[in-house]
């Protein structure tokens, strides 16, 4: 069942000194989903303020989801991706721990992820900040919606995208890019990329790039991180 969530919130908070943890920071993510029963009078009027903050960028949105992803990312440190569905996240009162490696330019990203069989994301949000041992971080990360096509075709005649005409996302596109992996998957290529501005809302990608047999994908970015298709595989 899909629920939703109006923001989320995280809060690095730095791990106990001690020799095992003096290089890592502890990072709470409170998702804000509760079961009411959790819900105090006091936590009640603290969401809803929250909510209404003024000099949020953007105003609360209701965010459904089957999943939510949470990936950490760092040049110097392993990638750290988990996934949570509602029950996992409302057992927890609402909250995520995460073990980061303390140092800088920690990227977390998070995406609602909606579908069983082949989940797609839909939402995202994305933040970086430094974490020290010692240092006491709180990060907010805005969320939004993703930049999600109507229709998308991948063949050797005329690829394209296509985005519907009431779609109020499309203005904050930022980039679209096709990748392309070879049959057996091995390996995979950025074969074409297209930036801002976009003044048409079908966008055509270079037909002469398509290869029968081999599968591609799309990727649409924008400042709340990226929506990507299915892999199609032209003339099989």
């Amino acid at each position: 069942m899909k629920r939703f969530i109006a923001c989320i919130v995280c809060i690095g908070i730095v791990a106990f000194v001690s020799c095992s943890y003096e290089n890592t920071a502890t990072v709470t993510i409170d998702t804000g989903i509760r079961h009411q029963a959790q819900l105090g009078w006091f936590d009640r009027v603290l969401a809803f303020f929250s909510l209404a903050q003024p000099l949020q960028a953007d105003p609360p949105i209701d965010l459904f989801f089957d999943e939510l992803e949470i990936n950490v990312t760092a040049l110097d440190m392993d990638v750290i991706s988990l996934r949570f569905n509602y029950d996992q996240i409302v057992n927890n009162n609402g909250r995520i721990n995460l073990d980061v490696p303390a140092g800088n330019q920690r990227t977390f990203e998070v995406v609602a992820l909606a579908g069983s069989t082949f989940p797609e994301r839909y939402y995202g949000g994305i933040a970086t900040v430094d974490l020290s041992p010692g240092e006491h971080v709180a990060l907010e990360i805005e969320i939004g919606k993703l930049c999600v096509p109507v229709f998308t075709q991948i063949d050797t005649t005329s690829p394209l995208i296509q985005f519907d005409s009431n779609d109020n996302t499309f203005p904050s596109l930022q980039k679209v890019e096709l990748w392309e992996s070879t049959p057996t998957f091995d390996k995979s290529y950025l074969i074409q990329s297209i930036v801002w501005p976009f003044t048409d809302r079908t966008i055509t990608f270079e037909s002469s790039l398509i290869k029968n047999g081999y599968h591609y994908i799309v990727k649409t970015y924008n400042k709340y991180g990226y929506w990507m298709s299915d892999y199609q595989n032209p003339n099989p």
